[in-house]
């Protein structure tokens, strides 16, 4: 079974975005320092749309410049490290302005599907030459923030202009149809990886693009009520998160959905969801998977994180595997893994 380690490379979009250093740079070096303990390798899904407007606020504001700069060694050191870097993109960046002191965040169009189609083109091409500028290894795959990857038709194409055919977003059966967020990847394929057309949830055998799809695992609303128990009254030695941000609220559909309903969820290495890890790859061994894809966000890591990461990893090795990187797909039958140099 092929095991890959994704992140999502990203600040908060609460009332709080937090800080760079927090979200990103200290909280990637703890991760990494677990990493480096296995010589293992990750790949970083880097939220793009962020760096633009770093770049473009570091014009006026030093502590943006210095974030900018600070951000941009950190992922030229990952590549330098092994680790791999890919396209993310959350576009409500476009809409969002830096008032000198913190960012002042706009979510109303937070989906690449709120935007015009010319606008889409514009936010993908500018995103991946701005990622590509700072990178020895163009990237060639892409998560879409918040997993909000559909409508496809109106994504695929301008990300195929600029070399991208690997999608990395679907979990089996993920679905939330409340804004801003706005995904249903329900009857999506239970396969490794495929090709597919127009709907990365639906197989087209000769498809121009790949779906590699996230891991997912099957909670029921006990978890959700354990996880809000936690929250609240968890030690937070342990379970405070390293990012220094806030979330975006669930909306109250969506919180009783989840508190009142068996739902699926990928398998994730944040927080009090990192309890499953250990036993999502077990179970994806068991039942013959080629592929176990893992995701995280560096924000969300904690303790508690690292704890469940490092027997999770114990367990991979110890079994004579590893973690494995994404290569330029050549056929036509499914995603390519291969070994870090």
């Amino acid at each position: 079974m092929k095991t890959l380690l994704t992140l999502d490379y990203e600040l908060f979009f609460g009332e709080k975005t937090g800080t760079a250093k927090a979200c990103l740079i200290d909280a990637t070096n703890r991760l990494l320092g677990v990493l480096a303990e296995y010589d293992a390798r990750a790949v970083f899904f880097v939220d793009a749309a962020y760096l633009v407007r770093l770049r473009y606020f570091a014009q006026t504001y030093e502590r943006v410049a210095e974030d900018y700069a600070a951000v941009i060694r950190q992922l030229q050191e990952l590549e330098t490290l092994g680790h791999q870097i890919q396209l993310h993109i959350h576009p409500h960046w476009f809409d969002t302005h830096y008032d000198g002191n913190q960012w002042q965040t706009d979510t109303r169009r937070y989906r690449l599907g709120d935007w015009s189609r010319n606008e889409t083109g514009r936010i993908i091409s500018e995103c991946t030459r701005e990622l590509n500028r700072h990178l020895k290894n163009k990237v060639f795959a892409f998560r879409a923030g918040g997993w909000c990857v559909q409508p496809w038709q109106h994504i695929g194409p301008f990300l195929l202009e600029n070399g991208i055919s690997i999608d990395c977003t679907v979990y089996s059966d993920g679905q939330c149809l409340d804004q801003p967020h706005l995904f249903d990847f329900s009857g999506s394929p239970t396969t490794g990886s495929w090709n597919f057309e127009l709907e990365p949830c639906r197989v087209v055998r000769n498809g121009t693009y790949k779906e590699l799809p996230i891991s997912s695992t099957r909670v029921s609303p006990l978890f959700f009520w354990r996880f809000a128990v936690n929250r609240l009254f968890g030690d937070l030695s342990e379970h405070h998160t390293f990012g220094d941000g806030s979330a975006m609220p669930n909306s109250k559909r969506e919180l009783v959905r989840k508190l009142t309903r068996n739902c699926s969820i990928p398998v994730s290495i944040d927080g009090f969801k990192s309890s499953l890890l250990r036993s999502a790859y077990l179970k994806a061994l068991r039942n013959g998977k080629t592929h176990f894809v893992a995701m995280g966000h560096p924000k969300a890591l904690s303790e508690f994180s690292l704890k469940n990461i490092r027997l999770w990893l114990s367990e991979v090795y110890g079994r004579g595997g590893r973690l494995e990187l994404m290569k330029v797909i050549t056929d036509n039958e499914e995603v390519q893994v291969s070994e870090p140099a």
